[in-house]
């Protein structure tokens, strides 16, 4: 058997020249042909060089029957070739007004094993569509398309992103144009140039499978919402500049993309209906997106290699499971340089470099990470900090805001959450934790050797932490284990034990870390306000005050210290030294700002730092600071951390790699 490359293949066939858009949509639906196109500029102007086309959904598909989707120039052949270099294609924008309701793409691929090199499209007009198009779907499977250079336009709503809607109750009707849209098997788009002044995504997949994406480039444009605001007429004028995301309404001075998304990914899609899978993006560029390389919907392999986001609104990068990002950069100028959606992400590897580029639109954070056992390394392009601060945040999303925002009785956590994570933060941005972050590490320099493990969990008691010492402490072999634990015990209605109880799980728990040969600092528990506190826990259930509970804890943490000689730091009494009211927000949060709710325990961000500078000196003070040692802060939420993502190991870290 001989076998023959796709150039050889090509050589054995006889070249067919052609020199008109009727003979393209002609050879287009042949198969076996290689055809050359004179080069020269073309203008198409009636849809009747076109047709509708009619597909079967799929019997796995949820939509059942026919599908409909009008073309310009449908490629329904098989293995053929289309070499269209030098050749422009200028697309009348009255031509999206044809076929009314069903789909329409001007450039459709419907055929397999197909090579289309040079295509180069644009819209001239502004017409708006009757229906969804895309310039280029690629239905078939095995079709490389090369140095196609695509420009769109004619869409509705253009000019204000996505804040009047992008679904299903949107504000206004929708009548949106993207750019390429990709469906079959093993596609291969190469050195492709996409540029929209539309609404509608650049580059997107929709049940595609095993998709190339590499030496691509997709620009948006950007628009101040100043600018939408000063309209007197137009159609966000004509809602009252309300917005289908929080808070309701189109803010002042913030900075939208007027597209959608780069390079995306949809669950699923197709005429099968399947499943999205297997994207890898090399070498490519997005600029002023709504996102840059949106790519968390799909299924694994997912990788993005050498590749660039510049001036994104939503998010430069996002990756779904077990996805890689590698050698890549972004900015943070409008939207976070990461975000990870859900707190169902898990197990994703991501190297990626900040360029310092800031504008006058603040940035609330620079990247977004919820999900689980990732490993994230973030360091400044070329060594230039970035000079405006944003915070890294644990536990929080655009994405959470808006599902919250419309969803309104879900509890806290049902979108963001993150646990188990791995950050290498060598940004010198600020790194924020809150209730939703378990487990998670930070490191913040390179040549950083302390480590501050975070192992505290919201709600915990004694008893709660018997059952995971082995796995949270003992298993990972620290040198030092900082304990505080008892404000659960004593105060949480729910987890109430007596003091004979709370003694003997304390001590079983001194034990257990002491035989694993860690050092031990036991920490007694903060003062709580009792009126906050009420408001969440019945006060009958109470025979003395909460904080006469917390002072015979703290007696307790002391004499056990001692009987089992380790040391034992008199966190309660440094609280009250400073003398301020318990609910002052300078030490304690027990009011709404940092946690949401007036809960009377938890220390405010200020409070966290008092903890950490305290604790900081007692080990200085105690020769504990080894520069090799492994520390684990172990208990409950106090040590956790409330809300404004502050917690005492996160600034303890901090303060021990300065």
């Amino acid at each position: 058997m001989i076998l023959f490359s796709a150039q050889a293949k090509n050589n054995l066939r006889d070249t067919i020249f052609i020199n008109s858009v009727e003979k393209l949509a002609e050879y287009a639906e042949k198969s076996n042909v290689l055809v050359k196109m004179k080069p020269g500029e073309y203008t198409i102007k009636s849809v009747s060089i076109g047709k509708l086309s009619v597909f079967k959904y799929g019997e796995n598909n949820n939509k059942k029957g026919d599908f409909s989707i009008g073309s310009l120039i449908h490629f329904s052949g098989n293995n053929s070739s289309y070499f269209l270099t030098g050749v422009t294609l200028n697309l009348d924008t009255k031509l999206h007004k044809n076929y009314g309701k069903s789909e329409f793409a001007e450039f459709l691929v419907s055929g397999n094993n197909n090579y289309i090199e040079g295509l180069k499209a644009k819209d001239v007009g502004d017409d708006v569509p009757a229906n969804r198009i895309q310039m280029l779907t690629i239905m078939g499977d095995d079709n490389t398309i090369k140095n196609a250079d695509l420009v769109i336009q004619g869409s509705s709503p253009y000019g204000y992103g996505h804040l009047l809607g992008k679904g299903g109750g949107a504000l206004v009707p929708l009548h949106k144009h993207s750019i390429l849209l990709v469906e079959g098997t093993n596609t291969k788009l190469i050195g492709c140039k996409v540029v929209t002044h539309a609404y509608g995504h650049a580059i997107f997949m929709q049940g595609a499978v095993n998709t190339l994406i590499q030496d691509c480039y997709v620009e948006g444009k950007m628009r101040s919402t100043n600018e939408m605001l000063a309209e007197t007429s137009g159609l966000a004028f004509n809602v009252g500049f309300k917005s289908d995301y929080p808070p309701g309404k189109i803010l002042a001075n913030e900075m939208k993309s007027l597209s959608e998304d780069g390079i995306r990914s949809y669950p699923t899609g197709g005429l099968s209906g399947r499943r999205t899978q297997g994207i890898t993006v090399i070498n490519c560029t997005v600029k002023n997106m709504r996102s840059g390389f949106d790519l968390s919907a799909n299924l694994s392999p997912t990788k993005i290699t050498n590749s660039t986001a510049i001036g994104c609104q939503e998010k430069a990068f996002s990756i779904g499971t077990n996805g890689v990002i590698e050698n890549s950069k972004g900015d943070a100028l409008y939207g976070p340089l990461i975000t990870f959606v859900g707190n169902d992400v898990k197990n994703c590897k991501v190297e990626l470099e900040l360029i310092d580029s800031t504008s006058e639109y603040a940035v609330a954070r620079l990247a977004e990470i919820n999900g689980s056992g990732h490993n994230i390394t973030i360091r400044n392009y070329q060594n230039k900090k970035r000079s405006v601060a944003s915070p890294i945040v644990f536990g929080e999303s655009f994405w959470d805001d808006v599902h919250r925002y419309r969803n309104p009785t879900d509890p806290q956590g049902t979108y963001a959450g993150a646990a188990n994570i791995k950050l290498f933060n060598y940004t010198g941005m600020p790194v924020r934790l809150n209730d939703l972050a378990i487990n998670c590490t930070v490191s913040n320099t390179e040549n950083t050797i302390n480590k501050v493990v975070n192992a505290g969990i919201g709600g915990n008691a004694t008893s709660d932490l018997l059952k995971r010492v082995d796995k949270d402490v003992v298993a990972n072999k620290p040198d030092l284990v900082i304990m505080m634990v008892g404000t659960n015990d004593m105060l949480n209605s729910n987890k109430m034990v007596d003091y004979k109880t709370y003694t003997a799980n304390l001590e079983k728990l001194i034990k257990k870390i002491k035989s694993a040969g860690s050092k031990l600092v036991l920490m007694s528990p903060i003062p709580a306000d009792s009126i906050y506190l009420f408001s969440r826990h019945d006060k009958s259930l109470f025979s003395e005050t909460p904080n006469q509970k917390i002072d015979q804890v703290g007696k307790i943490v002391k004499t056990l210290a001692a009987e089992n000689n380790v040391l034992f730091y008199d966190l309660n009494a440094e609280f009250k030294a400073q003398n301020l009211p318990l609910h002052n927000q300078d030490i304690l949060i027990s009011n709404e700002k940092n946690s949401g709710k007036k809960d009377g325990v938890h220390p405010t961000a200020l409070g966290y730092r008092f903890i950490a500078q305290n604790v900081y000196f007692f080990l200085k003070a105690k020769g504990l600071l080894d520069p090799n040692q492994k520390i684990i802060c172990f208990g409950d939420s106090i040590t956790r951390g409330g809300g404004q993502g502050a917690n005492y190991p996160t600034y303890l870290s901090e303060l021990l790699e300065l």
